[in-house]
């Protein structure tokens, strides 16, 4: 595969072309020119943009990190030969993927390419995955170092030792641990702890129903017993009842004949001869009245008749008077008679006194007749009013509110007894029973009705059990199933604890192939390594020994004792892990392009010289894109022929 053109719409870039050369090419720019957006794009055209990634503290997602500067969508396109064609792959926004958008075509027809896509364009351009070529192909700032990874170690291993892509110890290894485990991870995982625990489960079934069989003819059993308990204490319940019904009707009767002896002791409905139908209270105050009449009666005639006798004194007196007083002015005036009659005219003023005194006694007697006529006028208005009957009326409605009283304590009785019948007839009691002697059980009926209700919860509990026996048993099913499944069980666990045992024997005997394989597999890349690591030091160094988590080690030529990479300067160090990645990369993507972001920054001259002889000779075998910062790079190649990029 071999680059030809790249156009990017990416973080700083905007319409950005870059054309590399066919081998090594130096992209020569300063810092925050875009380098490193390049590196990015190519790595995101090939491999596309994970837009799961999230932004952290101190970390930014790539979506994120490459939205182009400008606001426009993110887009690219990758002009490439491969495979002995020409073909362009296309990247855009899709949706909400901002560079999920894919199509790969053939330059000069514009037809798709068959089986590339946006999953897998990477990996069959480069023939690695993007783990595989960001740990070998391609060396970010500061990134020369390779951390373990299980897979770029099984791709390592299997071409180092077998030769073959799709052989690797490791993963045989994997494949049978994986088949192990499938058996028994652990205690808890795999078919054998799910067989014996299907046993187990079996047995306890097995055990539970035969539980639940004793348990269901427990209570069949009990059931019966209580249900002829319940049955004696029902009929002991029946007999209190009848006692209950006879005592009943006892009292009914006896109720019965209180009622009717108090009808018959109730009064006679008749008016009463002065009161009539009047009430107690109304006779009493008909009867106060009727005694307060005469009282005023005799009152007012003991009044009258002492006015009377006074009046008739005063007429008696008044009687004599008038005679007394009749004789005086008679006697007056016959002797004023005579007097006149003898002459008495020459000594007139006696005869006037006695013609005075004769006036004086007639008016005496003319008022005192007229008092007299008034007085018997007034002793006529005096006559006696007449008196009621001398009844004693107090005493008769004294006796007629007792009558009353005692009939409404009658009528009070016989309704008292009346609803009494009534209550007691509601209550099913009759004048009319059974002869039959019955005899109360021993137990008293609050006692019985209790033992009844604790028998029948009893017996509410005993069939309850027995449906949840029932009902497990039904669940459960026959016991010839499970005990068939049991052995069928018992016979996979067996062919399983048998295929365990032979995969454990694989495995021992695949640890001891890999350790051979191992002495395969270490000469084999650290004899690449440590060629590119003697070149890369001038000789300096010519041997190098890697661990299988790619940790490293380095020998002098004439030294004698291997030294660990932390014990080397930072110069030596990164030459090593580049020599690492150089023969790592020829061994595992030998179609990708090589891609170094400022790799060569800690070294000195001297060494950037090296280094640069020796990607220039592997440039002959594949493309190589190395960009930097400094111009010594750019010098060194223009002085040497190799095409130089100023961005």
């Amino acid at each position: 595969m071999r680059i030809k053109r790249m156009t990017a719409t990416f973080g700083a870039l905007e319409g950005a072309v870059l054309e590399p050369g066919e081998g090594l090419t130096v992209v020569t720019a300063p810092n925050e020119a875009g380098k490193s957006t390049w590196a990015g794009f190519l790595k995101a055209m090939l491999y596309g943009i994970d837009t799961r990634e999230r932004d952290k503290t101190g970390f930014l997602a790539d979506k994120t990190r490459y939205a182009p500067w400008s606001g426009a969508a993110m887009s690219g396109e990758l002009e490439l030969d491969w495979e002995g064609k020409e073909i362009t792959l296309r990247r855009f926004p899709a949706r909400t993927s901002p560079f999920g958008g894919f199509e790969a075509v053939y330059t000069a027809t514009g037809d798709p390419v068959p089986g590339l896509a946006a999953a897998n364009a990477g990996e069959r351009l480069t023939g690695v995955s993007r783990e595989v070529y960001l740990r070998s192909a391609f060396v970010g700032q500061g990134g020369a170092a390779i951390g373990a990874s299980r897979e770029l170690e099984a791709r390592v291993a299997a071409l180092a030792t077998s030769g073959e892509e799709d052989v690797s110890c490791s993963a045989v290894e994997r494949t049978l641990k994986d088949w192990r485990n499938r058996r028994r991870a652990n205690r808890a995982n795999g078919l054998i702890p799910e067989l014996e625990g299907e046993r187990s489960e079996l047995d306890a079934a097995l055990g539970e129903m035969e539980q639940a069989r004793r348990r269901r003819t427990e209570a069949e059993q009990e059931l019966e017993r209580l249900e002829g308990k319940r049955r004696e204490l029902q009929g002991d319940l029946e007999i209190w009842a009848r006692i209950e019904r006879h005592e009943l009707n006892r009292r009914y009767g006896e109720a019965y004949l209180e009622w009717e002896k108090a009808k018959a002791n109730l009064p006679k409905e008749e008016p009463h001869p002065v009161f009539g139908a009047m009430s107690g209270e109304e006779a009493w105050a008909f009867a106060q009245g009727k005694q307060q009449e005469r009282d005023a009666a005799l009152e007012e005639n003991r009044r009258k008749k002492a006015e009377r006798a006074e009046l008739e004194a005063s007429c008696a007196r008044w009687r004599r008077e008038s005679v007394v007083g009749g004789a005086v002015a008679a006697a007056l005036l016959l002797a004023l008679i005579v007097g006149l009659a003898a002459g008495g005219g020459q000594h007139w003023q006696p005869f006037a006194l006695l013609g005075l005194a004769a006036a004086a006694a007639a008016l005496f007697l003319f008022s005192n007749l007229r008092c007299q006529r008034e007085a018997r006028r007034s002793l006529e208005g005096l006559a006696p009013v007449p008196v009621p009957e001398g009844e004693d009326w107090l005493a008769q409605a004294a006796e007629y509110r007792e009558t009353l009283a005692a009939a409404q304590q009658a009528r009070a009785a016989a309704d008292a007894a009346r609803r009494r019948v009534d209550d007691l007839a509601a209550q099913g009691g009759q004048l009319f029973d059974t002869l039959e002697m019955l005899y109360p059980p021993t137990g008293s009926r609050a006692e019985t009705a209790a033992r009844l209700a604790a028998v029948e919860g009893e017996l509410a509990r005993v069939q309850k059990e027995l449906a949840h026996c029932e009902g497990a048993l039904a669940q459960m099913g026959g016991p010839e199933d499970m005990e068939a499944r049991r052995d069928e069980v018992n016979r996979a666990l067996d062919r399983r604890l048998e295929e365990y045992d032979a995969l454990s024997v694989a495995l021992d005997a695949l640890a001891a192939a890999n350790s051979a394989l191992r002495e395969r597999f270490s000469p084999a890349l650290n004899r690449a390594a440590g060629e590119l690591f003697a070149a890369l030091t001038g000789g300096r160094w010519d041997r190098l020994a890697l661990a299988r988590d790619f940790t490293a080690q380095a020998g002098e030529r004439d030294g004698t004792l291997p030294r660990s990479w932390l014990a080397l300067s930072a110069g030596t160090a990164e030459q090593l892990y580049l020599a690492v990645r150089l023969a790592i990369c020829r061994l595992t993507a030998p179609d990708a392009p090589l891609v170094l972001d400022d790799a060569l920054c800690a070294f000195d001259d001297a060494r950037m010289a090296l280094a640069l002889s020796c990607l220039r000779a592997l440039g002959r075998e594949r493309q190589i894109l190395l960009f930097s910062c400094q111009g010594r790079e750019a010098a060194w190649a223009q002085a040497h022929g190799v095409p130089v990029i100023e961005l």
